[in-house]
């Protein structure tokens, strides 16, 4: 009889359950995970309560099984497997590719011709909400030294992040300013400490997250409670900052962004807005000089922010805010039952 284990099926409108599957077998080129944490993200959220512009687009098919922030122990891998072993703690990519189009034979797996959306969008790949996992090997990532599996599942968010920060040239001299205390947001703030600027700036509303910011090394300001743009020349000299990373998407933020950088600065646009933007002063862009650009995940982002844990091994666990079992983690989909969150990290199984 084939081993079974517990995945978590969403049906959108707040409803999901955790059922009994057979345990996925490994082909020759994948390798078998079993899960030991999975953050659950705001889209993961969305997606479950369907209040979301995917759910409306039909974008989504249901049942889905959401996961794609997840951290393991590699159980079992197949025949060309070389590079991973039973026992190896792992994390993986947010995109899967077939492996055999074109364009994958020769490595260049962004232009797979048939990528699939791990846990989230058709074409959708299953998540990893679930004991066990089946993922090419080539999607797969070690875990480095010194970092906790727990904290490896923050890996997949960092790596949105850096998709910012790898096109900023910080230096020890930069000040930089994150808009958005979520989750990318708090690794915008670990990966620019990491890479020794001088000056990084945390703006949100919730004083809980301000707070884990703080504990992060970021200069923090509520800019409900005082005028940012004031605040930031007050910390630049008048300046304002030579980088921006957006990773909210709320209300006003654009411009917000625009506002506080610098002449000449970047601005990184991360977060997806829930409403259009109707009132950015475009000559801002304009007369600043600015540069900006949009993020969206790329295979080699993920490897660039392991590369910045291993070398330099931050802290990160304050990150994660929440921590729920398996099998009492449908509450977690609800984000009113956690208004605070930063990050819920569902422990699957123990390392």
């Amino acid at each position: 009889m084939q081993k079974q284990m517990k995945t978590l099926l969403s049906y959108g409108y707040g409803k999901g359950e955790i059922v009994s599957l057979p345990v996925p077998e490994v082909s020759d080129d994948t390798v078998l995970v079993r899960i030991c944490y999975c953050g659950i993200c705001g889209t993961d959220q969305d997606l479950f309560s369907s209040d979301c512009s995917f759910a409306e687009n039909g974008l989504v098919t249901y049942p889905v099984r959401l996961g794609h922030e997840w951290s393991g122990v590699v159980e079992k891998t197949g025949r060309n497997v070389t590079q991973f072993k039973k026992g190896d703690r792992v994390v993986g990519d947010n995109a899967i590719t077939c492996g055999t189009c074109s364009a994958c034979k020769k490595g260049d797996y962004p232009n797979c011709e048939h990528m699939l959306n791990v846990g989230t969008i058709d074409p959708v790949y299953d998540g990893a909400f679930s004991e066990y996992y089946i993922i090419p090997h080539y999607h797969l990532h070690k875990i480095p030294e010194g970092i906790s599996v727990k904290a490896a599942a923050l890996a997949e968010p960092l790596s949105v992040a850096y998709g910012g920060i790898k096109k900023m040239n910080i230096t020890k001299e930069s000040t930089v300013a994150v808009i958005g205390t979520g989750c990318i947001g708090m690794a915008a703030v670990v990966l620019a400490k990491c890479l020794g600027a001088k000056t990084v700036i945390m703006i949100g509303r919730n004083n809980r997250k301000l707070e884990v910011a703080k504990s992060l090394g970021a200069y923090t300001i509520n800019h409900k409670e005082c005028d940012c743009r004031a605040e930031i020349d007050k910390i630049t000299g008048g300046k304002g900052a030579e980088f921006v990373l957006e990773c909210s998407g709320a209300a006003n933020t654009y411009q917000q962004a625009i506002d506080i950088a610098a002449f000449r600065g970047t601005v990184a646009l991360i977060g997806f807005y829930a409403q259009k933007e109707k009132e950015v002063n475009v000559d801002t862009i304009v007369s600043k000089a600015l540069t900006l650009f949009g993020v969206m995940g790329e295979f080699d982002n993920m490897s660039g922010a392991l590369q910045i844990l291993r070398e330099h091994r931050p802290d990160i666990l304050p990150i994660i805010t929440d921590d729920l079992p398996f099998d009492d983690c449908i509450k977690g989909f609800d984000r009113k039952n956690y208004p605070d969150a930063i990050k819920i990290a569902v422990k699957i199984s123990e390392e």
